[in-house]
């Protein structure tokens, strides 16, 4: 073996620290990435990376996922797990040390044959292509911890409704799970504030002659995603989000400190870098904020949850660039991350770092073993569909009569109040309700479960199959049980009636269970046309003042139907999704009759608006929120309170408390040239506006704690960064984290930009 070239040689090699080339077949750090002679002597660890698949084991049609565009503009047709694992193998071949690896949302598929089937089938095929390790994704945690752990994670029995507690796999065996485990450093259970996984993990590659090294992988999940707003699917009640910086930095000093110094973030949040799925112009997002200011030992990030494709190199903060990308969704994209390994110091050589996303594209043989299990499932599904599960005698159907309830959304109302009181006291709900068509968003009520035999196997007349409840009714949401003031409820009838921007009156009618009923009145103005006093719940008069037990779908206490009054609730608690419970509701049920009419009465001859159902949306439809509501997916917005590029400078914002000399508060700006080697498409993210101050100036080079200080001491000259000064240098009058006497004292966390290029901040006045 060749000896090792030193660092210096590196930099030389690379003419600088200059920013990494973000556009081609294959994003190199440095010049020096492509040079044999200063890659020589090192370890090869390849890192591959997919993300999002979402259980979409068949191709996906060509509008939902099946094409992603390339350099100059070029379509490519891509997808399909049997494809994926050609690829892989081909990509993987010949390397020693090669790691797969997924950046989460792995399952909970929107495709029904996944979905109905406990998303198993997701499992036996990431467990075929050799999947290492995961992040936990936001819908990773749509069913709850329990469920990711216990059954998908470890393979124990999914306790919730014989005969379909789990399937049988393409091998006649039982689930046994995952062959691999999920992890994620910012994903919390309230009570405690403990880590629901271990936050990462280490992996061991090859150093020859016997020897082997630690390679540590970092775990995040996308803030937000258990908390609510912004989230639907999978709002948890019971758990909380960290902040994903200090999650990372956190893991990396814990995995430093057992002496390992290689280190890998993965991550479920992404974030935006144009249309080409093999490079990147404009980056946003929470990734690249992060790229910014993350430990410099982490050489690369891989990422999701935007369903975006990108490949660059970001510098970090000593200015070295490092891999930031993502693989798209649904198997479009493979990410592959070519890194050496240094034997001498056990960390990574970032600036011999190179990165390439490849198209999973559908020119090559698709892999038999793998497209075996993927048809297997597909077929089973089928045949789950046709399970007779519960008869009728009548229709179930969205048909409003003149006051706008159906026979349907009065039936799916009881399923709620029902669904809720399985629960326990705490969960019991006095009446529940169902937004049937919302201003806002997409109707849960998807179709019609008529008397009459339908075109589907097993069906008859008088029966209902499996396949037809599931679509019939729900988006994988979470029935919930919340409290909610009478007033707050009556409001939201009264929100029924919306007056739009053109002065015309839009009819958003609400299902009721049979514990209510109310009375309306249209010749009455907007706001004015359900008299309280007409309201009963259970016989008894509405009493605003008084805080009521609610169930309803999560959806729409999330905002995302547009009935304000309903978003006001406390104390919530998390029962089954839509599509299961209301499974379960009808096999115990065992035989269902369409539920009676006149919950909802008109005061005078004039009645509710007609109006008609929506068209059933297609079998992978899944609620989009309208743009009023918190978006699923984060915007292409900066945040502020991070550095950006704007007309030729480079900023770097600082934070002082409320009122200490700024002219907006906590915010400062100050400018400084671009360094004439930085690349602004490989750095890109725009401020969102100027601010400027002199209570916080840029003087030296920053990273540092003032020369002994406490901070200094403890940190050894190195500056973290803390939840609370995340993405920027800031500034302040109060202690700094795990110091006593730093209350006076100038306080930076480490630069978010390239080394001798930053600043510090003054104290605050």
């Amino acid at each position: 073996m060749h000896t090792p070239i030193s660092r210096r040689t590196v930099l030389a090699a690379s003419g600088g620290l200059a920013a990494g080339v973000a556009v081609g077949p294959t994003a190199l750090s440095t010049a020096a990435a492509a040079d044999p002679a200063s890659t020589n002597g090192y370890i090869d660890v390849q890192l591959v990376n997919i993300t999002d698949l979402h259980g979409y084991l068949q191709p996906p049609a060509d509008n939902d996922g099946g094409i992603i565009t390339g350099a100059g503009g070029v379509k490519l047709q891509v997808g399909g797990v049997g494809y994926l694992a050609t690829h892989l193998k081909r990509i993987r071949e010949g390397h020693a040390n090669s790691i797969l690896c997924s950046s989460g949302d792995n399952f909970s598929g929107w495709p029904y044959y996944v979905d109905s089937q406990n998303n198993e089938p997701t499992i036996e095929v990431l467990n075929a292509l050799g999947l290492r390790f995961s992040s936990v994704g936001n819908h990773e945690l749509d069913k709850g911890t329990d469920f990711l752990f216990q059954h998908m994670q470890d393979g124990h029995r999914y306790p919730y409704d014989e005969p379909f507690v789990d399937f049988v796999d393409s091998t006649g065996r039982r689930f046994h799970g995952a062959d691999w485990k999920y992890y994620t450093g910012n994903v919390v259970y309230r009570d405690g504030n403990r880590l629901i996984a271990p936050a990462y993990n280490i992996e061991y590659v090859d150093a020859g002659h016997g020897r082997r090294i630690p390679v540590g992988f970092i775990h995040l999940t996308v803030e937000g995603c258990v908390e609510g707003p912004g989230f639907n699917c999978s709002y948890q009640p019971t758990l909380a989000t960290t902040d994903l910086i200090a999650a990372a930095n956190r893991s990396a000093a814990a995995l430093q400190r057992r002496g390992v110094r290689a280190l890998v973030v993965v991550m479920h949040q992404g974030g935006y870098a144009g249309p080409d799925f093999n490079s990147g112009t404009n980056p946003t997002g929470p990734a690249f904020d992060l790229a910014a200011v993350a430990d410099p030992d982490i050489a690369a990030i891989v990422t999701g949850h935007w369903h975006c494709r990108f490949n660059m190199m970001v510098p970090g903060p000593d200015g070295v660039p490092r891999p930031v990308t993502e693989a798209g969704c649904y198997g479009q994209v493979i990410t592959e991350v070519g890194l050496k390994l240094d034997p001498t110091t056990g960390r990574f050589v970032r600036e011999l770092t190179t990165a390439t996303n490849h198209a999973v594209t559908r020119d090559v043989p698709a892999d038999p073993q793998v497209q075996d299990i993927a048809d297997y499932w597909s077929a089973a599904s089928d045949r789950l569909a046709a399970t007779r599960i519960a008869r009728q005698t009548g229709d179930l159907v969205r048909t409003p009569n003149d006051d706008g309830e159906s026979t349907f959304g009065n039936f799916v109302a009881d399923f709620i109040v029902w669904d809720a009181r399985q629960d326990g006291p705490r969960a019991t709900a006095e009446f529940g309700f169902l937004p049937v068509l919302p201003p806002k968003g997409r109707s849960a009520l998807a179709g019609d479960l008529r008397y009459a035999k339908g075109t589907g196997a097993g069906d008859d007349d008088g029966v209902i199959c499996y396949g037809e409840a599931w679509k019939s009714y729900g988006f994988d949401s979470p029935i919930v049980t919340v409290t909610m003031t009478g007033d707050a409820f009556h409001r939201g009838l009264e929100q029924q009636w919306q007056t739009q921007a053109d002065g015309t009156v839009q009819y958003a009618p609400v299902a009721v269970s049979q514990q209510v009923r109310y009375v309306y009145d249209v010749t009455k103005p907007v706001g004015q046309r359900v008299d309280p006093a007409t309201v009963t719940i259970d016989g008894q008069p509405l009493d605003l003042g008084r805080s009521y037990r609610v169930a309803t779908n999560a959806y729409t206490v999330l905002a995302y139907d547009g009935y304000p009054a309903f978003t006001e609730y406390t104390d919530a608690v998390r029962h089954s999704l839509d599509h299961e419970g209301f499974i379960r509701y009808l096999r115990l049920r065992t035989v269902v009759t369409p539920p009676a009419l006149g919950r909802a009465r008109s005061a005078t001859t004039q009645h509710a608006p007609s109006y008609t159902p929506p068209p059933q949306p297609g079998p992978h439809a899944r609620p989009e929120p309208p743009a009023s509501a918190p978006p699923t997916e984060p915007r292409l917005a900066a945040r502020p309170g991070y550095r950006g590029v704007d007309h030729g400078v480079v900023w770097t914002e600082c934070a002082c408390p409320t009122g200490q000399h700024h002219d907006q508060p906590g915010m400062a700006r100050v400018g400084r040239p671009i360094p004439a080697a930085w690349s602004s498409q490989s750095w890109p993210p725009r401020p969102v506006g100027s601010v400027t101050s002199a209570a916080c100036v840029a003087a030296a080079s920053a990273r540092r704690y003032p020369a002994g200080s406490a901070a200094a001491s403890a940190s050894g000259g190195r500056s973290p960064v803390t939840p609370s000064a995340r993405n920027a240098s800031r500034c302040r009058t109060s202690a700094s984290p795990g110091t006593s006497n730093e209350s006076q004292a100038t306080w930076a966390v480490r630069s978010v930009e390239p080394s001798g290029t930053g600043g510090t901040c003054r104290p605050c006045r």
